[in-house]
């Protein structure tokens, strides 16, 4: 027995590959029908899902600082100046700014969308539809509006269908008035198509809320720098109509622009108000000295100024030069200090207005930059901004500086002022001769001087200004305007066919993976194994059918061939016999339905094909199954009525000739008793034994199951050999613990496994084949081919 070794037991504890591969290459088929069902599903999902579509622009972002005192680079973070990057991060908050995409959604009328229903799908229009909706009511009462409903074009008008709230019975002419939730339209034909063309289709009609659109707009744009360090801006844009994405794209582009020069033309049209404001003062002042003149000279009779005191004053005429110059700038201060006094707060001031203090246009610069910065910021920020507020400290700590130059700027002015007049008066002194009237007159005259003189710089000033509005630049440069990729990028059709693969491959592996994490069967051999280990199995005899239950004489069947190795295996078992008298071969299970009946008959007949006379009895006394192997009837006389009256002869008890070999008898477990146990311990079974041992070559003994009755163990001590039927995918893996169990506690004698109802192809018919891929061909009579094999022979000779 220990040369008896089956199959190495060693290799119970190694990881099965092929074996695991086989679970599920068993269900091959699910996995073709699910990865087809999900094919087709992938299908149906990119015949039906409307594409979508992404364009791409790109911009630069042009610097156009137009003040003539900009500041420094290094001086830009101290006034909270944007760096180049959070100039980017600006200009992107400002293209997303809902005013901008407002303006946008209003230009284009994207609030107003156009469908067209085809059989599968409803694509959207884009200055393509057959007819537009004229709204009569004003855009104000339409912006918070939302409407959706079908127009089927008909001969000369329309029908509304396909929603009860709006569905009209009769049709509608085209250009007639039809109200819809209180608000009148129109329905016009589009003149560049020809509306016949479009007879028995229909179309859907959208109308979103303004601000939705407008919110819904700037959320689905995507900017961002296409580089560090670059000044580009990319911008992208999906939607389901390649021109309609383009178009908005361009359009938020534009926009994007516009705001950009408005920005830049604010601060001259600010200085053009400004010096606008000042000619109507200095208009009045030089109306008045004017009229003081004229006055003066008609009270005293002047008609012309002395040359001779001109001459004379040659020698002071630097003089005066230089005193009116600086009275000049002392005028203009006054103007500055009285215009910063009523300067609105966080307006821009004009620039370059005479002042020769170079500290003081500098100043009015950087206010000017502040402003302009704070402006961009309120159209993406709110007042309460952190930016915001620190420009705020900062535009008033500048107009206090401000304020502090013009007061000093004013001192020096005076000193200079009164060491000139001081020169001036010493020139004066030596022609003390001048008439009083000249001085008075001269006095005038200067004054006039000085108002004509700032009224120019004005006019000059806002001369300039004007061209700066006319001829400002744009704020970006287009790189490249909206264009779009033909192919969509949503649905990905590589990636939903390889998602549907996947998914269609996982589910049945999911499947057969948790079937077989909660199958507790055993399967094959590998499986029964691993339980048992060193306990031998002798045999795996195969599922055959309903049609062969017994074998034959000479049969060459796969079944038959199982049972002949089960008895070449048995005689390794045998211990050796010296009163050579019959051994006795018991055949349990663990339940019924595992087919030790099947077994018993089948080993009996086994042996009995090599001339050996065998006898079967059934000891299953609750439950007999000859007579499904027999024409005889289930409670034909037997095992019980020997075991119960002591008058019979267990001869007379024998069956034969019901199989195809004279030398098997059988005994039939006879009429179902009340006390089976008891019978089979009553010592008569014992007697029948010693009997036919002398008789017979091999005597088999169907016994019941051992899980379910006593009836086996009672009578377990009568046999050399315990055969253990454990059926293929029926019998649960934790019912051979109790096999085992008894095989431990020496209730089971001799135990050997015989593994059932086993699927061919994993037991015997390409298995005999030496492992040269021959076969020997043992089940040449036995397995038909099937009709596709039959078919493919005829047609292609395979």
């Amino acid at each position: 027995m220990e040369n008896f070794e089956f199959e190495s037991q060693a290799s119970t504890n190694d990881f099965d590959i092929l074996g695991e591969i086989n679970k599920y290459l068993k269900y091959w088929y699910l996995f073709v029908i699910s990865t087809l069902v999900f094919f087709i599903a992938a299908k149906i999902y990119l015949r039906y899902t409307t594409p979508i579509y992404e364009s791409y622009s790109e911009i630069k972002i042009l610097d156009n600082t137009s003040s003539a005192f900009k500041l420094p680079d290094n001086m830009i973070s101290i006034f909270g100046g944007k760096s180049s990057k959070r100039g980017l991060d600006n200009e992107i908050e400002m293209i997303k700014s809902y005013q901008l995409m407002e303006r946008v959604v209003k230009n284009l009328d994207l609030t107003t969308r156009y469908y067209r229903v085809g059989y599968f799908t409803t694509n959207e229009l884009w200055k393509t539809q057959p007819f537009s909706v004229k709204w009569l009511n004003s855009s104000k009462q339409l912006e918070s509006k939302s409407l959706r409903f079908n127009v089927e074009i008909i001969n000369n008008g329309f029908k509304i269908i396909g929603d009860n709230k709006y569905e009209t019975s009769k049709p509608i002419r085209f250009n007639s008035v039809h109200i819809i939730s209180g608000i009148p339209f129109k329905i016009l034909p589009n003149s560049g198509l020809n509306i016949k063309e479009y007879i028995g289709k229909q179309f859907v009609f959208e109308l979103a809320p303004l601000r939705q659109t407008a919110l819904s707009l700037s959320g689905g744009i995507n900017i961002k720098s296409v580089a560090n360090q670059s000044d580009i801006l990319g911008l992208t844009l999906t939607g389901t109509n390649i021109d309609k994405v383009e178009a908005t794209l361009d359009e938020i582009v534009k926009q994007f622009d516009l705001d950009g020069i408005r920005d830049r033309q604010l601060v001259s049209q600010r200085t053009i108000d400004f010096v606008n404001n000042r000619f109507n003062y200095l208009g009045s002042q030089l109306d008045s000295i004017e009229n003081d003149k004229e006055k003066y000279k008609r009270e005293n009779g002047l008609t012309n100024v002395d040359t001779d005191i001109t001459s004379a004053a040659k020698n002071i005429e630097s003089s005066k030069s230089l005193i009116t110059e600086i009275q000049n700038q002392i005028e203009l201060t006054k103007y500055i200090e009285q215009s910063l006094k009523t300067h609105k707060k966080f307006e821009s001031f004009p620039l370059e207005m005479g002042i020769s203090n170079t500290i003081i246009n500098q100043l009015f610069g950087n206010y000017n930059v502040l402003v302009t910065e704070r402006e961009r910021l309120l159209f993406s920020a709110g007042e309460n901004n952190p930016k915001i507020k620190i420009i705020n400290e900062q535009l008033d700590v500048l107009k206090k500086d401000m304020f502090k130059s013009i007061k000093n700027y004013q001192d020096e002015l005076a000193v200079s002022l009164a060491k000139n007049n001081l020169l001036y008066q010493q020139y004066l002194d030596k022609f003390n001769k001048i008439p009083l009237y000249e001085k008075f007159i001269r006095s005038i005259e200067r004054q006039q001087s000085i108002k004509e003189a700032l009224y120019i710089l004005l006019l000059q000033k806002r001369e300039e200004a004007a061209i700066n509005v006319a001829v400002t630049g744009p704020s970006i440069k287009v790189v490249d305007f909206a264009s779009s990729n033909t192919n969509a990028i949503s649905p990905k059709k590589d990636l939903i066919y390889l998602g549907s693969l996947i998914i269609g491959l996982l589910i049945p592996f999911l499947f057969v993976f948790v079937k077989n994490f909660l199958d507790n069967k055993i399967h094959n051999k590998q499986e029964l194994l691993k339980i048992v280990r060193d306990i031998p199995i002798v045999s795996e005899v195969p599922f055959i059918g309903d049609d062969l239950k017994v074998m034959l004489d000479n049969d060459r069947s796969v079944l038959a061939e199982s049972f002949r190795i089960l008895r070449t295996n048995i005689g390794y078992l045998l211990p050796l016999r010296i009163d050579k008298t019959a051994p006795v071969l018991f055949v349990t299970s663990t339940i019924k339905g595992e087919g030790k009946t099947f077994t018993s008959i089948n080993l009996g007949m086994a042996f009995a094909t090599l001339g050996k006379k065998v006898l079967v009895v059934g000891a299953d006394l609750r439950n007999p199954q000859f007579h499904n192997y027999t024409d005889m009837d289930k409670n034909h006389i037997g095992l019980s009525n020997y075991l119960y009256d002591t008058s019979i002869d267990w001869r007379s008890l024998k069956v034969t000739e019901k199989f195809d070999s004279p030398e098997l008898d059988l005994i039939f477990s006879g009429i179902i008793p009340p006390n089976p146990a008891e019978l089979l311990s009553n010592g008569r079974l014992e007697l029948l034994l010693s009997e036919a041992k002398k008789e017979y070559d091999y005597i088999v003994i169907d016994t019941a199951p051992t899980l379910l009755v006593t009836d086996s163990l009672t009578i377990s001590q009568f046999a050399d050999v315990t055969l253990f039927v454990v059926r293929a995918d029926f019998t649960e893996k934790k019912l051979l613990q109790y096999s085992l169990e008894l095989k431990q506690k020496g209730k089971l004698k001799n135990l050997a496994y015989i593994l059932n109802n086993v699927g061919v192809n994993l037991s015997y018919r390409y298995k005999y084949g030496y492992g040269y891929g021959y076969g020997y061909g043992y089940g040449e009579d036995v397995f038909k081919k099937s009709k596709i094999k039959e078919f493919l022979n005829k047609k292609f000779n395979i």
